[in-house]
């Protein structure tokens, strides 16, 4: 506690002890009056009450404050810092313009009206999105006729950022050629599908800036459709399929593919469960169009679409297992899903399942085919073998045991990511 300042001495009845001073320390007699209490420690001698100088109630109620000089402004450099601030006023409280020409040839070319720079087109590009090569297309006229003057056969897709070219559009007659040079090319084999498709791109840019709308162009996107699923490319078939849809509605333009076409569209939509989109074309179909909706392709289409919605897997593989189109590439995308749902059901009804049935089931070519299924879906453990080696060899699926297990498999195949829906 040494060198606290005014310590409180409590007080003790009897002679007051003297307390040893260091030889160093110097002691204040003074300071007894006024009952001020002193620190023996401190040399320092405190100062004597000094008495206030009396004021009138009036007085300290009401204090004028001089604001002019409140801050101590004329003490920052005078006339000069007054310049400053008036200067720093008036590009706050005037235009952008006028205060870029303030700051700039100062207060005398503020009536001068700075060049209008602005670009409207360039005020629409979104530079916040670095993946988007252009936002300011939808600017641009897409109803403009224009006919292309290109003569090259051969040309790669290149998405627009601005107005057509003429001079980089093929014509129809180029595109015709540019067509049948294609498909003879792959009927040799000779390219890759990344080619083909690349080159399709091409062929139906070309045809959709010059708004050519014939047999010619359902032809190419059709073809290319049919490609995109053979490949299993299904953002480039939704794009094809989006734009058939819409060529499909000119009478002129229905194809004998039209049929096909829709018998597609309706796994498509069970791919995507869209059961409104289903009900909506079967309507219409058997309003407008009785013929197509009579035709077997588009029949079965309805019929396996109707055996998913009442969870008849039975019949549902029965009907998956008479497809031969091209629509098995879409059934084969979301057909492992339905597996995995019948099988769900089968583990909440039975407490076992022979291999023999699975595979009867599911359409799989023999029980070991099937037992490798399972085991790519970690339920190989479930798997039970009774009489090993005999000819009674009994092979089962334990569903009691691997109910959940099953449970959770299905609930995380709901999902599927299809490229180009956005």
């Amino acid at each position: 506690m040494a060198g606290t300042y005014n310590q409180v001495v409590p007080l003790t009845l009897g002679k007051k002890k003297k307390k040893p001073q260091a030889a160093n320390t110097p002691v204040s007699n003074s300071g007894s009056a006024g009952n001020n209490v002193v620190n023996p420690y401190i040399s320092t001698s405190p100062q004597p009450y000094k008495k206030m100088k009396s004021m009138s109630p009036v007085s300290t109620m009401y204090q004028p404050i001089n604001t002019s000089n409140k801050w101590g402004l004329d003490s920052m450099g005078g006339s000069e810092a007054a310049e400053r601030r008036r200067k720093r006023a008036e590009r706050f409280s005037s235009s952008p313009a006028t205060s870029q020409g303030n700051s700039r040839t100062g207060s005398n070319s503020a009536a001068r009206t700075p060049k209008n720079t602005f670009d409207p087109m360039s005020e629409m590009e979104d530079y916040t999105n670095l993946n988007a090569i252009a936002s300011k297309s939808q600017a641009y006229d897409k109803d403009k006729h224009i006919i292309g003057t290109c003569q090259t056969i051969e040309k790669s897709y290149l998405r627009l950022t601005s107005e057509p070219n003429p001079e980089l559009v093929r014509p129809l007659n180029v595109l015709k050629a540019a067509y049948a040079k294609l498909m003879e090319r792959h009927k040799k084999k000779e390219v890759t599908y990344t080619y083909l498709c690349d080159q399709f791109k091409a062929i139906r840019q070309d045809l959709r800036v010059q708004m050519i709308e014939t047999k010619f162009t359902v032809s190419v996107y059709e073809t290319h459709a049919k490609l995109a699923l053979e490949s299993g490319d299904l953002g480039e078939y939704n794009q094809c399929q989006s734009r058939l849809l819409i060529l499909y509605e000119k009478p002129a333009l229905k194809s004998p593919n039209y049929g096909e076409f829709m018998s597609f569209l309706i796994l498509y939509y069970m791919m995507t469960e869209d059961n409104a989109a289903i009900m909506a074309l079967r309507l219409k179909l058997l309003e407008e169009d009785p013929v197509t909706f009579k035709k077997p392709m588009v029949q079965k289409s309805f019929k396996l679409s109707n055996a998913r919605t009442k969870n008849d897997y039975h019949r549902f593989m029965k009907i998956c297992n008479s497809v031969r189109s091209l629509g098995k590439h879409l059934i084969n995308v979301f057909l492992e899903k339905e597996i995995l749902k019948a099988l769900d059901i089968m583990c909440r009804a039975y407490n076992q399942l022979s291999l023999d049935f699975l595979k009867e089931e599911f359409n799989f070519p023999d029980t070991a085919s099937m037992a490798l299924y399972l085991q790519k879906k970690n339920l190989g453990s479930y798997i039970v073998t009774k009489d090993e080696g005999s000819e009674k060899e009994f092979k089962y699926l334990d569903s009691r045991a691997c109910r959940q297990a099953v449970a959770n498999l299905y609930q995380g195949s709901r999902k599927i990511d299809i490229k180009g829906q956005k």
